[in-house]
Formats: C-alpha cells, structure tokens, sequence
C-alpha cells in the first residue's frame, strides 16, 4: 500500500472519529518540532501529523494530506498536553466572584490541557459538559468529580450541604452514596479521608478502612478512579490498604516509610503532592516569566504582600513544608508513581500558574526537567488511567499538544515560553484566552429565559417545574446548622414544599433552601420579563430571600426579608424591593435561596408552594 494511500485511509478514520464533534479541524502538521514524547525517551526532531482529533503520524519528512495547515516549529519543542490533578475551578484564589471561563482560560495559556475538578456537585456535571462542548465555552479536558467525605469530616464544614459532599460512615452508606455518586457519571471520586488540620486547627473525623474500600469497589467497577483527600501517615496506609488510586496532597505530619511504601506499591497507589498550595506564601518569589503570566489582580495581590514587611512563617507550616518535601524524595527513590496536581483556587494557587509551578517544584527535589514532564504527562495520565488516550505523543492518542519555544526537558523554566496549544486537535486561541483571563467582566455564559413557573410541584421526581434539584445549604462550621425537606405525595398537602430545620452553634445561624434556575445553577437565567418572585408561604420564624447572581460574591447578592405566619398566604417580592450591591442584573441569575432564621440551638420550619415569577 502506497504512503499517500495509507494516509488517506487514516484520515477517513480520523475524520469519523470525529463526526459527533460540533466542528471538525482540518489536518495539521507540526514540522520540524523536538517531539518530547512523554515517555522520557530523549527529544527527537520529527514532524507530528494531526487529523481530527488525533495524532495520526509521527516521524521525519511526513507526507501529508491537502489542504493541511503546515507549523515551522524549528527552535521549539512539541510536548504531550500537561495534567493538573487537583484544582477548585469555582474557587478564582483571591477575593473575587467565581468565573469558571477564565479558570479554564488560565490553564489552556499554561499548555495544561486535562484537569480534574473538585469543587463540584453531581448536578453540575451535566451542564458544565454541556457548555463546554466545542463550540462553547473554551476548556481543558475536565475530569469532573463527586466528592464524598465522613460527617464532621473535611470538606462538609463549609455548610454546602450534603448534596456537595456526600457522607458516609459504614460500607453500607458508602454503596448507596456511591449509587447516588454514580448516577451523575463522574470522572473521578474524591474523598476526604483524612481530618487532620495541620496541627493549628482541632482534628475532624476520618473515614475508616472498610468504608473506604467500599467507595474504591464501587468506583473501579465503574472504571473510575479514586483520589482520597490524606495529608497524614496513618491515613495513607488506609488508603494504600483500601486500593485507592491515588493520595492527594500527602503525607505532611511525618516522613513516609518502609510500610507506607510497600503497601503503596503492592497496591499501585499513586501520590499527587500539590506543593504548590502547601509552600508557605509568605517569603514566596516568582520567576519573571512566572510572574508575567498571572493575571492582573493575581499580581496586584503579590505586589501588596511583597510591599510589606516580610512576615513570619509559622511553625507548623515550616515543619510540615520540609516534611513533605523530604517526602517527595523518599518517594521517587523507591519508584512510586508521583503526578502532578495543585489545588489550585485555594488562596493564593493560582490557576494555571500553580501547574508550572508544581511542575518545576519536582526539579528542586530530585527530579530531572525530563522527568518533572513526564509526571506531568504520561503519569498523571495515568493515575486517571487515561493513559491509552493521552499523555503521550505516538499514533492514535487524541490531539492534546504543546508547542513550547526552547526545550522544557532540559530547562523547565522554558515551559512558561508556550506558543501553541491543542485540545483534542483543535487549536486554541491564546490571544483570546489572555484577553479574557485579564478581563475584569465576567466570562459570558449561557442563558435560558425564564418560564414563569419555578416549583409548582408539577413535577412527580422531585425536581422543579425548571428540572433543576432543590438543595440545602447553610452556615459554614462543623457545628452548623441542618435543613431537612420533603414534599409529600399526598394531594391534601397541596404539592407544597416542607422544610424543617434545627440550627447550627455559632452565632446568627441559618439553614436555606437552594433553588437553581438552571441545572446545577451553572449557566444563567433571565428573569428580566417579571417584576417579582412570589409562592405561597406559611411558617412561624424569621425568613429571607435571596438570588444567587453571577458576577457577585454571596455577600454582595440581592435579598429582602419576608415574615410567615401559621396561616398560608401569597408572598410577593417586587425586583425593586430587593436589597444589594449595585444594580440587578435579571439577565445573570444562577438560583433562588429561601433562608430561615433562628437562634442557636433552635428549631423552624417553613411551608411554601407555588414559587414562580410573576409580571
């Protein structure tokens, strides 16, 4: 079979694999390039041939299909696509609202082109997949989570609800949580294993061994793997034992040892450090080309942290610091897998940045510039057992490229140099994308125009007359407060929505009730053809409601009183009378939050039925 032949057969298959995609790009050939293939093979010079969505060939003098987009990549060197392993994408790392486009922008300028996402419910799965197809909204690679944790553990302090972080406590309730994980196909199972604080803060609760090993069986029988929250010795022996994946942010109250290490290998479990959170801030320092590729407000926040007096680094985070970094080099020595991941949108982990900065923490720690890559490449990609699909550069593995200037393998420094970037075949724009990262609006989003039911109780599963899920939520705090709802089947009760509630410790608690707009309250509503909000009401207490807008911190969202008594009665909220921070965008709306309101230790209740907008 000829050459030219056989390359046209391979682009008709490139091309059906393709065919589902909203757009198809054209073949293109990166010629010339040093290809460091993420095996940790030495850098080669060879054309790399792209068609669809996949590398179809690699070698020196390729032929090539017409029409075929040709790149000089003399002086530069082509990378597989980089990993970050463990980020918080609704969390921007400074004060500011979240903005899930200009996270995503982040990481694409950085060449990181697959993320795993923790800051996520099983509802926003779906919507987030769906915003993001080609044609949308421009993303990495999203390995999208459910998280799991144990009550009073890590990770449901924040009050976000059950519905964010799933607990359990015994196998039984890991197998029905990990049905109700399951139904939403996640990517990865995050769980919060361990409670240890740090040793500045009271320890939480920790998950056991067998409960564990029953969310890894779930999960693997899926073909999902698991990553556990374990920041202490004992508890990465648990998870070693219970067959997890992998660990993330490691062991930082010890040094690891001749046990830890055999069990790790015995099970294969991998270990994704994300130094780059735990490094302390205070005396941290950027490389210029580092520092040139944060975003506005991320250099005006080092500028005014540079500009005071040093401050001291505190004991604990100092010993911790050199724990987990003596731990890294014990770790390489014995042969276990370490990827790459940062927790990046945790205060002061930038998007993006953090990655090349984890990066390049693993070359002052043992590692070669050759070898930091391949953690970042064909081993993070394996940790998510994606390695039959990415993280290296040879024939069939899908198009996620990097076109870097220099030569990352040898000097890592170079890999804030990136010139070119592909997803799945497609080039990103990154011109674009730094446009909209330094941006300060909000990234637009998608929007549905409202109906003006909300929740009717038409619907017979549970969910609005919108198929959006009510959740609850409250106060943040271990001691926080608990919301409970029901609605009955019964047609006496008149379909309406009863919530119960006994309220949390701190001061000025509170439990609500958690609408969205839109499924999972990720793309946008516009409400802007009504004047108000209105549902039936009856309750005894003190209640208030508010509109989760896009744009806006919580604090800054708009609300308004409303009283409730033992009698049902219509309440209506004009837009006009609504309460906040500049003017009310009925065009940005995410959700509808019903609060009630109490003293500590107390209990309420409130009844509602026919939410809806009105004209």
């Amino acid at each position: 079979m000829s050459l030219l032949r056989r390359f046209a057969m391979i682009l008709a298959v490139a091309l059906g694999m393709s065919a589902a995609s909203a757009e198809v790009p054209r073949a293109t050939l990166i010629h010339n390039a040093r290809v460091f293939d993420g095996t940790g093979a030495p850098a080669l010079v060879e054309d790399v041939l792209i068609v669809g969505d996949r590398i179809v060939a690699v070698g020196r003098n390729l032929k090539r299909p017409r029409a075929t987009r040709v790149i000089d990549a003399r002086g530069m060197t082509l990378i597989p696509g980089l990993h970050d392993l463990h980020t918080h994408l609704r969390a921007p790392a400074f004060d500011a609202p979240d903005d899930l486009g200009k996270a995503y922008a982040a990481y694409l300028l950085a060449g990181v082109t697959t993320v795993n996402d923790y800051s996520l419910s099983g509802e926003m799965i779906a919507p987030i997949r769906d915003m993001t197809r080609p044609g949308g909204i421009a993303a990495p690679h999203l390995e999208m989570a459910v998280r799991i944790g144990v009550p009073g553990g890590h990770g449901t302090e924040f009050g976000w609800g059950d519905f964010f972080t799933l607990q359990v406590s015994t196998p039984r309730s890991a197998h029905l949580a990990m049905k109700r994980a399951l139904a939403y196909k996640p990517d990865v199972i995050k769980v919060f294993a361990d409670g240890w604080r740090y040793g500045r803060d009271p320890d939480l609760n920790s998950i056991n061994e067998d409960t564990l090993a029953a969310i890894v069986a779930d999960a693997h029988a899926a073909g999902i793997p698991v990553i556990t929250h374990t920041v202490t010795l004992k508890e990465a022996k648990i998870a070693a034992l219970a067959g997890v994946d992998s660990v993330g942010h490691g062991v930082g109250d010890a040094p690891v040892d001749a046990e830890l290490i055999g069990l790790m290998k015995k099970n294969r479990m991998a270990y994704i450090a994300t130094l780059a959170t735990f490094e302390p801030q205070e005396n941290r320092t950027f490389l210029p080309a580092e520092y040139a590729s944060l975003r506005p407000a991320e250099r005006a926040r080092e500028d005014a942290r540079m500009a005071k007096p040093l401050e001291p680094i505190a004991d604990y985070d100092s010993k911790r610091w050199a724990i987990m970094q003596g731990n890294i080099r014990a770790l390489k020595a014995a042969g276990i897998r370490i990827g790459i991941g940062t927790d990046a949108g945790i205060e002061g982990t930038y998007h993006g940045s953090s990655t090349i900065r984890e990066i390049r923490r693993l070359t002052m720690l043992g590692f070669t510039p050759a070898e930091a890559l391949v953690a970042a490449t064909s081993t993070s990609a394996g940790i998510m057992g994606l390695d039959k699909v990415e993280g290296t550069i040879k024939p069939g593995m899908r198009a996620d490229l990097v076109l870097v200037g220099g030569k990352p393998d040898e000097n890592i420094a170079d890999l804030y140099n990136v010139r070119h970037v592909w997803v799945a075949g497609r080039e990103q724009d990154l011109i674009a994308l730094r446009k909209l990262a330094d941006d300060v609006a909000p990234t637009p989003m998608p929007v549905r125009k409202m109906p003006g039911p909300i929740d009717t109780g038409a619907r017979g599963d549970g969910r609005t007359d919108l198929d959006t899920l009510p959740v609850e939520s409250t106060e943040s705090g271990t001691d926080h407060s608990r919301l409970f709802y029901v609605r009955p089947t019964d047609p006496r009760a008149g379909k309406k929505l009863f919530l119960t509630a006994r309220m949390g410790a701190r001061a000025q608690p509170f439990a609500q009730l958690i609408v969205p707009l839109t499924p999972g309250a990720v793309t946008l509503a516009d409400a802007s053809a009504f004047t108000g909000v209105a549902f039936d009401a009856r309750g005894s207490g003190r209640y208030s409601l508010a509109f989760d807008s896009y744009g806006l911190q919580p604090d800054d969202w708009f609300h308004v009183s409303f009283d409730a008594d033992e009698t049902a009665k219509e309440v209506r909220v004009p837009f006009a009378t609504l309460i906040g921070k500049g003017a009310f965008d009925l065009k940005s709306l995410r959700a509808l939050l019903i609060r009630l309101h109490g003293d500590p230790g107390a209990t309420a209740w409130l009844e509602i039925g026919n939410l809806r907008f009105y004209r």
